[in-house]
């Protein structure tokens, strides 16, 4: 059972890195437009450059399925491994599944096969996972986020970043209910005889996405530092 469960896991985090991995970005807008967005405005293949270069119909319906990206792939991942095949004995399989499998979709949006292990940062892909897991999370990322960009005009991706000093710990005390209710029962670390949880898986999917966008930031980071973003 441990072997079939093993394997079942390794497809599904191999299709959540796929799923991530496919540019819709590019081919969406080549069908449209006949335009190849990376020779365009930033170069990157994401939803942002996406409306700068095909105009707002196209790239906000590139953005819509870039976050499409991320919510399938973990609502499948949660509901498949919250099977009783799965979580009868433990459940190490589905918290596994849903930990790791968002950071894969990530990265595959990010450093995608097809284009040469480029891509996008991550940002869309994101916003849809969260969303599934915890759209409170979701609203403590946006609200330093915002305050990040509009106030004190720090750059969009270094704000992304920074956004993680906020949500990543928020992650483990905001309780939500359905349907991510197997998450928030299944791994919980109770603290002073009952009276204290952290919600422990949310917190690890949110640093584990966070990890997953990190290197395609960094540069904007070292910029930023220097003075030069």
């Amino acid at each position: 059972m441990a072997l079939i469960n093993i394997l079942w896991l390794i497809l599904g985090l191999l299709g959540s890195f796929l799923s991530g991995s496919i540019p819709y970005s590019v081919l969406i807008g080549r069908l449209a437009t006949g335009k190849d967005l990376r020779n365009f405005n930033i170069g990157n293949p994401g939803g942002f450059n996406a409306v700068m270069t095909y105009g707002l119909p196209v790239g906000l319906t590139v953005m819509f399925i870039d976050i499409l990206k991320g919510f399938v792939p973990i609502a499948l991942l949660d509901w498949i491994f919250s099977m009783d095949t799965f979580t009868l004995d433990s459940p190490i399989w589905h918290t596994l599944a849903v930990t790791i499998g968002p950071a894969l979709c990530i990265l595959g949006h990010n450093h995608s096969p097809f284009l040469k292990f480029k891509g996008g940062r991550g940002s869309a892909v994101f916003i849809g996972t969260l969303f599934w897991v915890n759209p409170l999370v979701l609203i403590v990322y946006f609200l330093p986020f915002g305050f990040m960009i509009g106030l004190f005009k720090v750059p969009t991706r270094v704000s992304t970043i920074l956004a993680a000093i906020f949500y990543v710990p928020a992650a483990m005390f905001l309780n939500f209910g359905p349907p991510w209710t197997s998450i928030v029962t299944d791994w919980q670390i109770v603290l002073f005889s009952g009276t204290f949880t952290l919600i422990m898986t949310q917190f690890f999917i949110a640093l584990g996405m966070w990890l997953a966008q990190l290197p395609r930031h960094i540069p904007s980071l070292i910029a930023a530092v220097k003075g030069e973003e």
